[in-house]
């Protein structure tokens, strides 16, 4: 029973809360984090120890001395341990073939780090010579012995024993208790030679009673399942997965260890991470990159051989390409390289979702004295996270009860929107619009439940804007079931079969420059009936509340959930992420100073930066830009022939870069070339969802700045390496928000054009239909007719071809410009990818090719309603 007054206090407080301003509630919500983080129980500390697996032996007169002095290094400064692992017949880590043999070292050179084997791979060893051998080590060090087992990975390597390969696992998990029971002094009989049973007695004895032993997994959840079984501990690592994919793993090792009688919280997560540090972030990157680089080719070589490939030298070019994205990624997301100060939030995460132990690599190529040096800055980092809990920002988990918030500051980048929006209100050309083509036996009542449930899982979805009295902009998050779901019908089965396509495009468009209520989340969802079996969904959303990620996460959801209701089941589905909890973090990172390396890349970048690059205005505005424009905007499409399209993903390969860079390069001659400037700024937009959960839905797309300086002498080759190098840093410094840098680098603006940027570049791959929940679904294209930028330029690249299109704003541009611009830009590309040695100033600006073409000729060109949507 409702005790009395109970809803009449419940709704007080709701009202009190709804009356706060966006900074007390703000204010509310710290001091709630801080109360509840001192209610808490403390959290485990942080342990960390060094692991080794090296790619070569760098110093070839004495290959172990990076080992030996940097484990000293270890011992001294109180790690708890330090790793080596075993590796056959590869240069990728030759140098340790026994860590049995390296322990005994390790043993003799330490007095307090544990010696670990990292890993065993146990079918390749008898149960007997495992714990004979681990046992010396255990006597040497004083009971400091530990043994991560493994399976086994490569074939060759099971040259030592091959009848073990086909059933290495089952043989781990059934010999693992028989080490356990050798190690106690437990009588354990052997087959021995003529048919007779040996029960042997080992020397010497251990000294510690439980042999201390962990798992080797990478990503397999059964993995972790059986870890949890056996009571073992982890070590796995951060390659080929996700934080999110970990800490679902951890939970269920540690639910399996509970269910078989071991202590759930006992059980160590020992989680291996490149490491290097200086106390500038952004030397140590660039430190890193070629060590890294080289060091990550070892490992694809590796896995080429694992698959009877030939090395790390086959298809070089897509190698060389796949270094450079690999080293991107892992420098930045899953890596410990930086300083001390911008690898604590990726810690903090590992510490939130359970992990023991950062198990730090520190000999991938790295001279030995800055190696030396990187640990001694560890070490301090050590220290702040032993026994007390790890500082930092709020990580990005679902909060465990239901919020009572009801209003929340604007996100940065929703803040960069707001201001544009309210100075210069842009209208529909800031909508985001796609659309799918459904064939199937789609059940609409089923569809629009769906859409509630998803709506119900997101506060984002049911995000309203307004001020407060002040004038400060703030969320206002409804409740689930506050504001109205309702997916809008529309019935074109009326018109001529052959027309349907035709209405319904308008239809999309109708809905796409329709404007939302102020009072109401800016979301907006249709379905299009053209047939009995055929459907179009139109999905409209204010940029505020989505990006293009969001929009492909969003689809997905609502189509399993339709799948899951259709089956009369409960989608199985993640738990949401509030984008107000991203909001907070990425403000805390700014506040905490943890971004300031990467203001100060775009400090220098952009020092004494042009305008941005554009095309020549219209004469009737004779130079000068209208004084705010009207976003109306228009679209001129190009199509490559597949010649083109060949050489321009061939030249790619060769030059190991990406289409993405080649492309770019031959826009940026191009723009030179109309506009006589070589030094030009371009806009590209990245997703900043390197610290995120794959299902979080928001704002999330920033700009990233491309400033290039082409020369006329130099060839087009050479200019693809200038790109490379330009674009890898700017990804390197791509979370620097974007309102952070307008505010550094351009306080005193024309709110007519955007800062800093005028021209867009997207190059995307092109989406094939898909099938989910019984339905073949299919992206199509709406044309708002608006441009919130001066222009952008989208390129895809398709199985039918390379094709493209100029969005622009008519109020700046003729049609006829644009035109010549995509012939001047197309017939460079060309030139370029067909001969990569001519000189940039030598490149053709026309051809008897002809590249525009109107969308009804792309259409019937790629067989289908039309390209992808436009990915804001």
């Amino acid at each position: 029973m409702t005790p009395p007054g109970h809803e009449d206090a419940k709704s007080a407080l709701r009202d009190r809360l709804a009356a706060l301003s966006p900074a007390q509630r703000a204010a509310l919500t710290e001091r709630l984090r801080t109360r509840a983080a001192a209610d808490a129980p403390p959290r485990r500390p942080l342990r960390f120890s060094l692991f080794y697996f090296a790619n070569t032996a760098g110093d070839k007169e004495q290959p172990y001395r990076f080992l030996m002095e940097t484990a000293r290094q270890a011992d001294r400064l109180g790690f708890a341990a330090v790793w080596t692992p075993e590796r056959h017949f590869h240069d990728f880590g030759g140098i340790y073939p026994n860590p049995s043999v390296l322990g005994a070292a390790l043993a003799s050179a330490t007095q307090n780090v544990q010696i670990r084997a990292g890993s065993l791979v146990l079918p390749l060893h008898h149960p007997v010579r495992v714990v004979e051998d681990w046992s010396v080590i255990d006597n040497l060090s004083g009971g400091r012995a530990g043994i991560s087992f493994a399976t086994g990975w490569h074939g060759t390597d099971f040259v030592i024993d091959p009848e073990k390969y086909a059933d290495r696992r089952q043989y781990t998990w059934d010999t693992i208790p028989v080490v356990q029971k050798l190690w106690r002094g437990e009588e354990v009989s052997f087959p021995g030679p003529e048919g007779a049973e040996i029960t042997p007695t080992l020397y010497p004895r251990p000294v510690t009673r439980e042999l201390p032993f962990w798992i080797t997994a990478s990503g397999n959840a059964d993995t972790y399942a059986q870890a949890g079984r056996l009571g073992a501990n982890i070590l796995t690592g951060l390659i080929g997965t996700e934080t999110e994919r970990l800490a679902a793993n951890i939970a269920l090792y540690r639910k399996e260890r509970a269910a078989h009688g071991h202590d759930p919280d006992a059980g160590v997560v020992s989680v291996m991470l490149h490491t290097y540090l200086e106390e500038d972030a952004t030397a140590a990157r660039e430190r890193c990159r070629e060590p890294l680089r080289e060091y990550l080719r070892g490992y694809l070589g590796q896995q080429s051989d694992m698959i009877g490939g030939s090395g790390a030298d086959a298809g070089g070019a897509d190698i060389e390409a796949q270094l450079d994205f690999a080293y991107e990624r892992y420098a930045h997301q899953t890596a410990l390289i930086g300083s001390p100060r911008t690898v604590r939030p990726l810690l903090d995460r590992l510490a939130e979702i359970g992990v023991d132990e950062a198990a730090c690599l520190v000999d991938f190529g790295v001279p030995l004295e800055r190696a030396q040096r990187s640990i001694d800055l560890l070490a301090g980092v050590q220290e702040a996270y032993a026994g007390r809990p790890a500082a930092g920002a709020a990580s990005l988990v679902a909060p465990s009860v239901t919020s009572p918030v009801t209003t929340a500051p604007l996100g940065i980048d929703q803040e960069r929107m707001h201001r544009m929006q309210k100075a210069l209100p842009p209208g529909p050309a800031n909508y985001v619009t796609t659309g799918l083509r459904i064939r199937g036996p789609l059940g609409p009542e089923l569809l629009e439940e769906a859409l509630r449930t998803v709506v119900a899982r997101h506060e984002v979805l049911r995000t309203a804007f307004g001020e407060s009295p002040s004038g400060e902009p703030f969320q206002r998050i409804g409740a689930p079931g506050e504001f109205p779901v309702r997916l809008e019908r529309h019935d074109v089965t009326d018109v001529p079969p052959a027309e349907r396509v035709r209405a319904a495009r308008a239809v999309r468009t109708e809905l796409a420059r329709r404007p939302f209520p102020d009072d109401l989340p800016p979301v907006r969802l249709a379905l299009i009936t053209l047939g009995d079996e055929e459907f179009q969904l139109a999905a409209v959303k204010n940029h505020m509340v989505t990006d293009w990620v969001s929009f492909t996460v969003f689809l997905k959801e609502l189509f399993t959930v339709y799948g899951a209701l259709l089956r009369g089941r409960s989608p199985d589905l993640p738990p949401p992420v509030p984008y107000r909890v991203f909001a907070e973090q990425e403000r805390a990172r700014l506040r905490d100073g943890l971004l300031d390396d990467q203001l100060a890349y775009w400090d220098k970048q952009l020092a004494g930066a042009p305008d941005p690059a554009t095309f020549p205005l219209k004469k009737s505005l004779e130079g000068r830009r209208p004084a705010a424009p009207t976003f109306e905007g228009h679209r001129a499409w190009m199509l490559f022939p597949d010649e083109t399209t060949a050489r321009l993903n061939a030249l790619s390969r060769a030059a190991r870069v990406t289409p993405f860079m080649t492309a770019y390069t031959a826009l940026a001659a191009s723009l030179g070339r109309t506009t006589g400037e070589s030094d030009l700024v371009l806009g590209s937009p990245t997703a900043n969802r390197d610290r995120t959960p794959d299902n979080l839905l928001g704002l999330l797309l920033r700009p990233m700045l491309l400033r290039t300086r082409l020369r006329p002498e130099q060839t087009f080759r050479d200019a693809l390496a200038d790109v490379r190098g330009t674009v890898s840093g700017a990804l390197s410094h791509a979370e620097a928000p974007y309102q952070s840098l307008i505010d550094r680098l351009a306080p005193h603006r024309d709110i007519s054009w955007t800062p800093l940027f005028r021209l867009r570049y997207l190059f995307l791959p092109w989406n094939d239909p898909f099938e989910m929940s019984g339905l073949q679904l299919n992206p199509i294209d709406t044309d708002p007719q608006t441009s919130l930028y001066d222009s952008t330029l989208t390129l895809w690249d398709s199985r039918l071809g390379a094709f493209g299109r100029f969005e622009y704003a008519t109020d700046l541009f003729d049609h006829e410009t644009v035109v010549e611009g995509i012939e001047t830009f197309a017939t460079m590309l060309a030139a370029a990818v067909a001969d990569p040695d001519i000189r940039i100033g030598d490149l053709p600006i026309a051809s008897s090719t002809r590249y525009h073409v109107d969308v009804d000729q792309l259409e019937a060109h790629l067989g289908s309603e039309g390209p992808p949507q436009d990915r804001r």
